[in-house]
């Protein structure tokens, strides 16, 4: 849904829409996901 919306999303971006999930140190791996996510999505 985030790409959806934001096809090149920030750090913020992505922060603000990964709610409810566990603040174990993840977020960095699952920012870089997404950007690798919205990279791949661009050249489909």
């Amino acid at each position: 849904a985030l790409l959806r919306k934001k096809p090149k999303p920030t750090d913020a971006d992505i922060d603000e829409a990964m709610t409810n999930i566990c603040r174990c140190g993840t977020y960095q791996r699952i920012r870089a996901a997404v950007h690798m996510a919205a990279g791949m999505a661009k050249k489909a």
